[in-house]
């Protein structure tokens, strides 16, 4: 079983020389990071130099951030988005992809220098999974607090799924394993440290909603049950913890998922282009990040408890 490892990153107030990737010139100031008592964007223009007449607002000003599964894809867009709001920390997570997730730090730096960032190599499948990431973030992100968890990392890979004649229990048991329990896991592990008015942000997908062909059913009843689970704890911790969960469902989406899973069927990738949304083609990471960055923000507030579709209108079952 493998434990989160922290890639090497700037600490905080001493920024060194990163593999690969961009450092803070040693004669500049260095940010702090607790500023967390203080939420109101005044703090992130006099910490970068800003002006509010040459700059938007912040909405996620010193929130503290996980994203899993954040190495590429969505994930990534996910968190530079939210860098680009205004958080204060960044944890991500990968499987395996080291310099994906490298390149993705790199991104959130340049998006927004004074976030800090950090990832984490984490095994969705593994039984102390969401532990050993809420561990690793709150100690090399130097906090004692988390506002926003967005699960993202999924089981979807074209090589576990299975036609519905040929499903193994082995084959179902992963995909609600990866699905469903590792995202349990990390709500549970994460909760404590949660503040009042934070965020959970489950990434389901428009499967979990509509018919599924083989060899993709185990897999949107995966996120069916994400987006029941969803539900139950929106209602369970809205007035205890003062905080909301809510779903992200998006549709057929430019990644590597996508692409491995059109490869090699010109009907099937046409069928995607031009006729499962309404505006005639694919939704981008960035359209996904959107709405999950309105949802991580304040004004969505009283959204609480609901799948938020990031589909562009799709329309219908696609072709077989």
């Amino acid at each position: 079983m493998s434990q989160p490892i922290a890639i090497p990153r700037p600490s905080i107030g001493h920024h060194h020389e990163v593999e690969g990737l961009r450092s803070r010139s040693p004669h500049q100031k260095p940010h702090r990071l607790y500023s967390f008592q203080d939420s109101r964007n005044k703090t992130y223009y006099a910490r970068t130099g800003l002006t509010m007449a040459t700059t938007i607002p912040a909405p996620l000003i010193d929130k503290v951030a996980i994203i899993t599964g954040a190495s590429r894809g969505i994930g990534a867009a996910i968190a530079i988005e939210l860098a680009r709001k205004g958080a204060a920390a960044i944890a991500i997570t990968y499987m395996g992809n080291l310099p994906a997730a490298e390149n993705t730090l790199a991104k959130i730096r340049a998006t927004s220098p004074q976030t800090t960032c950090i990832a984490i190599k984490a095994d969705l499948l593994s039984p102390t999974f969401g532990e050993d990431v809420v561990k690793a973030a709150l100690s090399d992100l130097k906090t004692p607090h988390l506002d926003i968890v967005v699960n993202n990392a999924a089981i979807s890979d074209m090589r576990y799924q299975e036609p519905f004649e040929e499903m193994t229990y082995e084959g179902f048991e992963r995909m609600m394993r990866g699905n469903g329990w590792g995202t349990i896991q990390l709500i549970r592990a994460a909760l404590p440290h949660i503040r009042p008015g934070g965020r959970i942000i489950n990434i389901s997908s428009t499967s979990s909603k509509r018919p599924n062909l083989d060899p993709v059913m185990a897999y949107g009843m995966s996120k069916a049950a994400l987006d029941s689970i969803t539900r139950s704890l929106a209602v369970k911790y809205a007035a205890e913890k003062k905080i909301t969960i809510n779903s992200v469902s998006p549709g057929p989406t430019e990644t590597d998922l996508l692409a491995q899973t059109l490869k090699g069927d010109e009907k099937l990738a046409a069928s995607v282009a031009q006729g499962s949304t309404a505006e005639k083609r694919t939704g981008t990471p960035e359209d996904v990040a959107g709405i999950v960055g309105f949802l991580a923000s304040d004004e969505a507030r009283w959204v609480n408890g609901n799948h938020v579709p990031a589909s562009g209108g799709r329309a219908g079952i696609m072709d077989s």
